[in-house]
């Protein structure tokens, strides 16, 4: 694969390292950023913003990374598409709707994915729970597998809209 084949990725995480296993989506960012293609950038934030509309807008595919109590364990990697209904506070503002405003503002928006990683423990406190850990380091694995394969053709198998979930060995 030639670079001109490869994708602009952009892994962005969020959550609070403050809240325990809330912070799963920055935690496996600075493991991403560590080892990252350079065609691969990564932020991480607590919470996703209004701004935030722009900095995807350059990229061909985004990840969004983020703790969830719902996934199935030990994470959930799905296709997500633009919000019809924009709607957000001086608290919170989720991915589908920062891809509308993206499309809305700017006229475009990448493919977007959303890998959320089973947390168990948010209260307030440093470190994650033993099964966020391990959920981290399976997650991690999974998304370094993705971006190695950033090209076009391996991002559109992506785009199918099957969950993809981890084994459990």
């Amino acid at each position: 694969m030639t670079d001109a084949d490869r994708i602009r990725v952009f892994v962005w995480g969020i959550g609070n390292p403050g809240r325990r296993d809330d912070g799963l989506g920055a935690g496996l960012v600075r493991r991403i950023e560590d080892a990252a293609p350079a065609h691969v950038r990564c932020e991480a934030n607590y919470q996703l913003n209004i701004e935030d509309a722009y900095d995807i807008a350059g990229a061909d595919a985004v990840v969004f990374v983020d703790a969830s109590r719902d996934a199935v364990p030990p994470y959930e990697f799905t296709r997500i598409r633009p919000s019809q209904n924009i709607s957000f506070t001086t608290h919170a503002l989720d991915a589908a709707s920062v891809l509308a405003l993206c499309e809305e503002i700017t006229g475009r928006c990448p493919a977007a994915f959303m890998l959320a990683i089973r947390g168990y423990e948010w209260d307030i406190g440093e470190g994650l729970s033993e099964s966020a850990r391990d959920g981290l380091e399976k997650a991690h694995r999974f998304l370094l597998g993705v971006l190695g394969e950033a090209s076009v053709g391996a991002m559109e198998r992506l785009q199918t809209g099957r969950p993809a979930r981890a084994t459990t060995t």
